[in-house]
């Protein structure tokens, strides 16, 4: 027991440097977590001290703005913009550029293989970054003033598009009591009408006929025909018979029967267009009234043989003229069958 035990004072001594060895450990721990600290601060700190520029994507219709980091390259920018490149696009500038302040701007062109079908010939056109309209100018397609495409010529070309060319021209179409001007695909005046369902009778008129081809500006006419059957009752004329008298002198005559008109009903066929009457045609008659024919008749005895005069010629006429002095005198003027004139003062 004796040996284990100490003195008050050298108990006292040992606890004291225990103490001390704890805090030396701590200091040592705090340290170390102090130096780690410093390290990530100053990793951080270098892993960011890269500039940060505005960064503009076109790709086409679309426009993407992000930042990046100054030093990257376009193909890490596109990828971080999750921005997926064919083969055949064209990236400006090239995806091992460098982006800085001075190339912060990235375009995009894309590749695309396209089928222009003109009124139904197809013809295949492939460019890159390239619109509609450059690819029509590439076929040497051209648009009418009334034709329809089913993309706008602005449009970008997108690979597997389909870009289709309507022909249209502008015709007048009158038909029904209607006139207006049509924009039309129709190739003909057949495929105008039923493309506007205009049915057309068996016996109606079509002006050009359905079979001829349509242009800029053609005048199309339907015409409407229609007929029916239409009964009227008529008057019929009498007519006028002549008959010989011997009790009658020459030159003379006289109705000796009053005439007298009949009667009939008469059918006609009657055509009509755009429901104006054009023609009529007489199809069936039927006599109601006969008519009373009227008889005239006329002398055929002599006349006497009038006085001669002057010649052995008949005098026709004889007319006294007086003079216009009050004297009582004058002249005649005398005509005879011949025709001779006389003139005989008195």
């Amino acid at each position: 027991m004796a040996a284990c035990s100490k003195p008050e004072h050298e108990v006292g001594r040992c606890g004291n440097g225990g103490a001390v060895r704890m805090k030396k450990a701590w200091m040592i721990k705090m340290s170390v977590l102090f130096v780690t600290v410093i390290s990530c601060v100053l990793f951080v700190s270098a892993c960011g001290a890269g500039k940060q520029i505005d960064v503009k994507i076109l790709d086409q219709y679309v426009e993407t703005r992000m930042k990046a980091t100054e030093g990257k390259t376009v193909q890490k920018v596109l990828d971080e913009a999750e921005i997926v490149l064919g083969k055949k696009d064209v990236v400006t500038p090239k995806l091992d550029a460098v982006i800085d302040a001075d190339n912060a701007k990235i375009q995009i062109s894309r590749h695309a293989e396209v089928q222009v079908s003109d009124d139904g010939k197809n013809t295949k056109v492939t460019m890159t970054g390239a619109t509609v309209g450059e690819a029509l100018d590439q076929t040497g397609i051209k648009l009418g003033k009334h034709d329809y495409m089913n993309h706008s010529p602005e449009a970008y070309l997108v690979d597997g598009m389909d870009v289709s060319i309507i022909r249209r021209v502008a015709v007048t179409l009158k038909a029904d009591g209607e006139k207006e001007k049509v924009i039309t695909p129709a190739k003909t005046v057949g495929e105008l009408l039923a493309e506007q369902g205009i049915r057309v009778g068996k016996k109606d008129r079509v002006s050009p006929k359905p079979s001829k081809k349509i242009k800029e500006g053609s005048k199309v006419i339907v015409k409407r025909v229609t007929s029916k059957e239409k009964t009227e009752t008529q008057s019929i004329a009498y007519s006028v018979e002549t008959k010989k008298s011997s009790a009658m002198y020459t030159g003379t005559s006289k109705v000796t029967r009053a005439g007298k008109n009949g009667k009939k009903k008469v059918t006609y066929r009657v055509t009509y267009v755009d429901g104006k009457e054009e023609s009529r045609k007489v199809i069936k008659e039927e006599v109601l009234v006969k008519p009373v024919a009227q008889i005239v008749t006329q002398g055929t005895k002599s006349r006497p043989q009038p006085n001669k005069g002057s010649g052995g010629n008949a005098i026709v006429s004889k007319q006294k003229v007086y003079d216009c002095d009050g004297s009582g005198h004058g002249y005649y003027i005398i005509k005879y069958a011949n025709g001779k004139i006389k003139y005989q003062d008195f």
